[in-house]
């Protein structure tokens, strides 16, 4: 997953999504909608900071995000 510009203003936003999060709010977007974006926008930034990293920074954000997964009791699966 990448980040992308938003086509209303040019924020980033996760791939395969038109406008960012807060232009999906002003557009009127049910909230459920605006949260999911908001999670891939979040997890496009991550994946991004570690694609070009050793292989150590890459399994540690790995630890690091089943941990927080865990800790919210595994809302986002």
């Amino acid at each position: 997953m990448k980040l992308k510009a938003c086509e209303r203003c040019g924020k980033r936003t996760a791939e395969g999504l038109a406008l960012c999060p807060d232009c999906m709010k002003e557009s009127g977007a049910a909230a459920e909608a605006v949260a999911a974006a908001e999670e891939l926008r979040d997890i496009a930034r991550v994946l991004s900071i570690t694609a070009g990293t050793d292989t150590n920074i890459r399994e540690a954000m790995t630890g690091i995000l089943h941990i927080a997964d865990r800790l919210e009791g595994g809302k986002s699966k």
